[in-house]
């Protein structure tokens, strides 16, 4: 099993790459990165109302000592409004609200004692949900939008 800390490690990595899109012209950030793909925008947006969704129906509840409020999600509809968000703010605001959010969700993970981290909760669906599997997914999600993103900034 990975250690919490490596964990955190790359979790955070994505703060500096989403930073690191501040770069990307108007035109390279709103342009679909393949037909009929989303923009880095969309990803960006979708990643960070992800973050959002987890941090206050998971890691909230977790760190307050209250059952999750986590069920499942239409995936489609979700990622269908996190693209629509990201259309109505810049690009400097996405970044931001992104770096951010993961930050404070960075934040609140570490705040949580060896025992919350460890134990294995329920969601309101009866699945088990832990941090370390959280932590796993998510970071490999965001490892799979990272080489979207690159790809088509190489191309």
């Amino acid at each position: 099993m990975e250690d919490f800390s490596k964990l955190i490690v790359s979790f955070q990595s994505f703060i500096p790459f989403a930073n690191s899109l501040r770069g990307m012209s108007a035109a390279q950030w709103n342009l679909p990165l393949q037909p009929g793909k989303w923009s880095a925008s969309g990803i960006i947006g979708h990643i960070m109302l992800w973050d959002r969704h987890f941090m206050t129906d998971a890691i909230e509840p977790i760190a307050s000592g209250v059952p999750l409020r986590l069920k499942h999600s239409d995936y489609d509809t979700f990622n269908a409004q996190a693209a629509a968000y990201a259309a109505t703010v810049t690009q400097e605001q996405l970044i931001d609200a992104t770096v951010a959010q993961r930050q404070q969700l960075i934040d609140l993970l570490q705040s949580l004692s060896i025992t919350q981290r460890e134990t294995t909760y329920l969601d309101l669906d009866g699945n088990p949900f832990t941090i370390h599997a959280y932590l796993i997914d998510f970071i490999d999600h965001d490892r799979h939008h990272r080489l979207q993103i690159a790809h088509f900034l190489l191309n």
